[in-house]
């Protein structure tokens, strides 16, 4: 079997497997946390903070957006890069698994990731 077919049922399958746990405590530690699942120009940013506990009103996170990238390596090759899009400021607390925020600086979109400052 070649590579490519065997990438392609392991791709299928881990979208399976993450359909189907979507609701899961798991999913929302491990595959979602910190990802903004909601942001518009006059609305709240909502935040995915993983797990009860996960984030406080106040807490200032850094934004980071994933970039496909193949311009910097060689032929037929390609990487993900972070690139720091801004900050979010909690606001409130929704649930066990979401909070609201606020854009403090730079431009936050969907799908974007969150993580704390350190």
């Amino acid at each position: 079997m070649n590579t490519r077919f065997l990438r392609n049922i392991g791709l299928v399958l881990t979208i399976v497997l993450v359909a189907g746990c979507a609701n899961s405590p798991f999913y929302h530690r491990q595959v979602m946390a910190g990802q903004v699942v909601q942001a518009s120009i006059e609305g709240p940013v909502i935040v995915c903070i993983g797990e009860p506990g996960g984030a406080e009103v106040g807490q200032v996170l850094s934004a980071y957006r994933v970039e496909f990238r193949k311009d910097v390596v060689e032929e037929g090759e390609s990487y993900w890069a972070r690139k720091w899009v801004g900050k979010v400021r909690i606001n409130g607390i929704i649930d066990e698994h979401f909070a609201t925020a606020g854009v403090v600086e730079g431009h936050v979109l969907k799908n974007d990731i969150v993580a704390l400052e350190r």
